[in-house]
């Protein structure tokens, strides 16, 4: 008489014997097909779970129970869908620089106070396309507005040390009782150009958009 075992291993992992004669326990070890842990004891209580109700037929001999697995092992997991090929990079052709220096080239262009729309026209010319020239053309306009915007500081900063000048030698003519004309002319020359410097760089941190020419030296 064959009796099927079938038993679960603690990883998951299903695996079925047959037992023929199981009068008695597995004289050998039963271990799990996958990791190997030892399945005796399960195989041992399947067997004798077999024997409650064990059909009417003649009885036999005992013999050594022959074990016969069959083992269901887990589908292999689907194959990792393939990685679409790279774009291969783009090359210049005739007539058109590289790449990185018509970036270089676009960035020298905005920051000297070239129209954003004649710079997208120049990198759609070099072979660059019209969301890729856009989306460089805003950075580096963005560009642009934050060194318009460091330079009114500077101007700012140097301005009121200017204007500053004829009001300090005004106070030390006062105070010396006496007065050099030209000397204080010159000071209030330089004041006016301070304060001039001064309306400039409020201009372009409030501004920045409305000032043409090089963003560095904007005058």
């Amino acid at each position: 008489m064959v009796i099927p075992i079938k038993i679960q291993c603690g990883c998951g992992q299903r695996y079925a014997f047959e037992v023929e004669d199981a009068a008695e326990l597995a004289p050998n070890s039963v271990a799990c097909p996958v990791c190997g842990m030892d399945g005796t004891a399960a195989a041992n209580a399947a067997i004798i779970q077999s024997q409650a109700s064990p059909p009417a037929i003649a009885a036999a001999p005992p013999a050594s129970p022959r074990i016969r697995l069959s083992v269901s092992t887990p589908s292999a997991p689907p194959a990792a869908a393939s990685a679409p090929p790279a774009a291969a990079p783009r090359r210049p052709r005739p007539g058109q620089i590289e790449p990185e220096q018509a970036k270089h080239e676009a960035r020298a262009k905005i920051l000297w106070g070239d129209k954003p729309e004649a710079v997208t026209g120049y990198l759609l010319m070099q072979g660059f396309s019209r969301e890729e020239a856009s989306d460089l053309v805003r950075e580096l306009f963005r560009e642009r507005m934050a060194t318009v915007r460091a330079t009114g500081i500077k101007k700012i900063f140097v301005g009121s040390g200017m204007v500053a000048l004829p009001i300090a030698t005004t106070i030390i003519f006062l105070a010396l009782g006496r007065f050099f004309l030209w000397i204080w002319a010159c000071t209030i020359i330089t004041g006016l150009s301070g304060a001039w410097m001064v309306l400039n760089g409020i201009l372009m941190i409030v501004a920045p958009k409305s000032l043409a020419g090089d963003a560095s030296d904007n005058d």
